[in-house]
């Protein structure tokens, strides 16, 4: 996909896409770092399926989420079902099968994960009530089904979600803007998380310290247990879409691979060779419709200032 040429026309205010040359750029399993540390993907995904949990310990303040101490070198948040949100957790999964599908290397791996009632409780914080907990806690039979996504370490905190730090990074985002050296990866990370929002509806980034960095100058995209929605209201869209809006700059790459994910290859990636997928079919077509808006927008822009003035990053 990188390097694919292709035009946009703006017609009768829609986009159309004239794709010039083969796109191929359906993932082929986990990329092979994770955000560029020396972290294998691959190892990350087969631990977070596979490694026992010693400990889970509760660190969520508005949904049911633990921090579970896996056995081997990496933790894990385990997001499982829940009352107050009972698709969070296939939401979590669905982001980053999307990422994968749009080349993004910064949303944390995550796996579909079960826990045995038995195994659960004997691993819980000794401090937690296990009954009080099954109150909000769904439960399958004897099993907890859940998300174990990857728990990145060594996150920095930042000003990057503070209208101070918006002002700043909205500035390298628009056209003719400068950019420290320093902050061109940061800066195209940005420029990808508004892209990623607005295709799954995730309208809980800029609050609660999500936006985090790392001290190699990556950002990491977590948290994606409100995405998706069914539905969105108007006025959720008009925030949403104004979000978007803060970058008029964006990665070749990922424009290409957003190019890609039409309904066949969304389908494909959200199923990842399970008997069912991550989302039903209405938010399946949101993310399409959303798709369709970005592309329009894209190419708008590129008819404004042309493409490379919009294509900025790689």
């Amino acid at each position: 996909m990188i390097g694919a040429r292709r035009a946009f026309a703006i017609v009768s205010g829609a986009v159309v896409i004239l794709v010039t040359a083969a796109l191929g750029v359906r993932a082929q399993g986990p990329r092979r770092s994770f955000a560029g540390t020396e972290l294998g993907e691959a190892q990350l995904v087969a631990a977070l399926a596979s490694a026992p949990p010693e400990r889970f310990r509760p660190v969520g303040s508005s949904s049911l989420v633990f921090q579970a101490e896996l056995a081997g070198t990496i933790d894990a948040a385990f997001r499982p079902e829940s009352r107050s949100h009972p698709r969070g957790w296939l939401a979590e999964v669905a982001a980053y099968r999307v990422a994968i599908e749009l080349g993004l290397d910064d949303v944390p791996p995550a796996v579909l994960r079960s826990i045995d009632r038995a195994a659960l409780r004997r691993a819980l914080d000794p401090e937690v009530d296990f009954d009080e907990l099954t109150s909000e806690l769904v439960l399958t039979g004897n099993v907890a089904r859940g998300a174990f996504v990857y728990w990145v370490p060594g996150m920095l905190r930042s000003d990057l979600d503070t209208p101070e730090g918006i002002t700043r990074w909205r500035g390298w985002l628009a056209q003719g803007g400068a950019i420290p050296e320093s902050d061109l990866a940061l800066a195209r990370d940005l420029s990808n998380v508004l892209v990623f929002d607005y295709l799954i509806a995730n309208r809980d980034r800029w609050s609660g310290g999500n936006v985090r960095p790392l001290p190699n100058g990556r950002l990491v995209i977590r948290d994606h247990n409100l995405a998706f929605p069914f539905a969105l209201g108007e006025g959720v869209q008009a925030r949403m879409l104004e979000t978007l809006r803060r970058t008029t700059r964006f990665s070749r790459s990922t424009i290409d691979h957003l190019i890609a994910l039409d309904e066949e290859a969304l389908r494909v990636a959200l199923a990842a060779d399970e008997p069912s997928m991550v989302l039903e079919d209405r938010q399946i077509a949101g993310v399409l419709e959303r798709r369709e808006t970005l592309l329009s927008y894209v190419g708008a822009l590129i008819e404004a200032h042309g493409e490379e003035a919009v294509l900025y990053f790689e």
